[in-house]
């Protein structure tokens, strides 16, 4: 067997039982049954769904962040955040002016 099938076999066979003296042997039925097995412990089908997030951090960002829902619109949250938060600032402030006289 030349280089390059070895080199391509040992990329579908497990490390753990793929070896320069075996690859290059005639595999016998208990590494290939090694093999099978190996396989048949994977995980098959598609990939379970995400869990839904708990916290409202994780929510927003899968609302606004995650996948296909990815948009601009926590640049508006954000701008409507320091608007809000800085007027009310500016407020209290201007209520603490109108108290000292």
């Amino acid at each position: 067997m030349s280089f390059v099938i070895r080199r391509q076999l040992s990329t579908l066979i497990p490390p753990k039982i793929a070896s320069a003296k075996n690859i290059g042997s005639n595999p016998n039925a208990k590494r290939m049954a090694e093999v099978v097995s190996f396989y048949k412990k994977l995980p098959q089908g598609p990939a379970p769904a995400a869990k839904k997030p708990l916290n409202p951090i994780a929510k927003y960002r899968a609302a606004y962040f995650d996948g296909d829902n990815a948009s601009g619109k926590p640049l508006v949250h954000l701008a409507l955040a320091v608007i809000i938060l800085g007027y009310t600032w500016e407020y209290q402030s201007h209520l603490k002016h109108h108290k000292d006289h």
